[in-house]
């Protein structure tokens, strides 16, 4: 698939304009009082034995169709992405009322599907579904952005992913039609505060996805790799021409080596995917790097928000009337609403606390060594941290959670969130490891074994992750 040229120059222009209106009515997004506003997203996978993957899209419609309120259909035909409003947390109750909102909506999803005979799987990786031509939601712009980099890819790279030998082709750019993430949305107070607020989630993100990591498991089999989402995402939408990654041997040097994404020298903007080359210097930066990718899909009157709607970084900012909001992007879909609202407490609390105290930025080299180590290893490695003295230091994880989770709790008593915090939880979930250690435990089965769909629907319902 190529992009018509015509096309591609109307909504390059039409961006410019759009972009430059915003920046010029900055003050539309000042906000004055101290207001916490926050939304969840969340994308759901459906499954069902008794349907073949090509025929879930009409059931899935009709599911969809059964809920009432902010639901929506995804890329996978098997997919679907579920919204609270914003809601204030900074009054009386309010996480309370956020909770409740949330849970009614998953619940009505819930009924719905069980209705229709269809499970829900509240996994980050579909571990039922092929990763090379899984059916997608029959829409154009989701039939033209997958094709898009299919055709971009340059065949000489490798698209295998997992550790040991056995290992699984993720080349098909649909495959981002297994993944399910979930998302915090945050008002930010200003486009600068906007900023701010993306940047310091780079950097304390990695931390998340160590204890929530839950994408291990692809076509049943054990990636040995702790989440597999955004790794994923970026091999499969990588069109750098080889020459451009730095690689030395297409074939994996090491995963380490084959999972660096920076940008060679040449290469000024890297990927749509994961990490920018460096930190943002102001919202401006971060809206022309959005523009210089491939618009693919033709809708000038949109073109701002499409550009913005195709950045994939690990955290974005994203315009609604007269609120920029910061979107976390970076952690998959939970087993429970509660670990995903647990989730929310330790992100929320953790950047006010980096944002009060105006802590110094970890290097972006650090971040993306950290971000590495969590997809790969979970909690099991050192990572690094900014120290008390504003110095980065490499940790052994627990320690360095021990100093990240004193931050948090400093951060929600700001918000004034802290009874929010359910520490029974917190506590058993760092007792019982990140989700994808709890789904291989509940397996059983050697790392890189092969899994049947029967062993691995009850080891899903063991943990919770497959709800009827």
């Amino acid at each position: 698939m190529d992009i018509d040229k015509r096309h591609e120059q109307e909504m390059r222009e039409a961006f410019n304009v759009q972009m430059k209106a915003l920046l010029k009515n900055a003050d539309r997004f000042r906000k004055t009082d101290p207001v916490v506003r926050v939304g969840l997203e969340s994308e759901l996978a459906l499954d069902s034995p008794g349907i073949a993957p090509g025929e879930m899209e009409p059931v899935r419609d009709a599911i969809v169709k059964c809920v009432a309120d902010d639901i929506d259909v995804e890329l996978g035909a098997a997919q679907v992405e579920l919204r609270t409003p914003p809601l204030r947390l900074d009054t009386p109750g309010g996480f309370d009322v956020l909770k409740s909102v949330y849970r009614t909506r998953v619940n009505a999803l819930e009924t719905s599907a069980k209705r229709h005979g269809v499970s829900v799987l509240r996994v980050g990786a579909n571990p039922f579904l092929p990763t090379l031509g899984t059916p997608r939601t029959n829409k154009p712009k989701y039939q033209m952005v997958p094709n898009f980099y299919n055709d971009h890819h340059d065949p000489r790279k490798n698209t295998l992913i997992g550790v040991g030998k056995r290992r699984i082709d993720i080349g098909d750019a649909a495959v981002v039609s297994l993944f399910q993430s979930f998302q915090v949305n945050l008002e930010a107070r200003s486009l600068e505060d906007a900023c701010d607020k993306m940047n310091r989630s780079f950097m304390l993100s990695p931390f998340l996805l160590a204890l929530s990591a839950n994408a291990r498991f692809l076509q049943c089999a054990d990636s040995g790799m702790q989440d597999t989402r955004v790794l994923s995402w970026a091999m499969s939408h990588d069109t750098r021409p080889i020459a451009d990654t730095g690689a030395r041997d297409v074939r994996v040097v090491s995963w380490e080596k084959s999972f660096d994404l920076r940008p060679s020298r040449g290469d000024r903007d890297g990927l749509r995917v994961g990490l920018p080359p460096r930190y943002f210097k102001d919202i401006r930066a971060y809206l022309e790097r959005a523009g210089r990718f491939p618009f693919i899909l033709h809708a000038p009157e949109a073109a701002l928000a499409i550009a913005i709607g195709m950045t994939w970084l690990d955290c974005r900012v994203k315009f609604i009337g007269d609120s920029a909001i910061v979107e976390l992007r970076s952690l998959s879909t939970q087993p429970t609403i509660d670990e995903e609202l647990l989730l929310t407490l330790l992100f929320l609390g953790r950047l006010e606390d980096s944002q009060a105290r105006r802590e110094r930025l970890l290097p972006i080299a650090m971040v993306r060594k950290n971000r590495v180590t969590a997809m790969l290893h979970g909690t099991g490695r050192p990572m690094w941290i900014m120290n008390d003295r504003g110095e980065p230091q490499k940790l052994p994880f627990k320690d360095a959670l021990r100093l990240e989770l004193s931050r948090t709790k400093a951060g929600l008593e700001r918000l004034g969130l802290a009874s929010a915090l359910n520490k029974d939880l917190l506590r058993d979930t760092l007792a019982k490891g990140n989700p994808s250690d709890r789904l291989a435990t509940a397996i059983g089965a050697q790392k890189n074994d092969l899994i049947t769909p029967d062993a691995m629907r009850t080891a899903l319902l063991h943990t919770g992750m497959l709800r009827f």
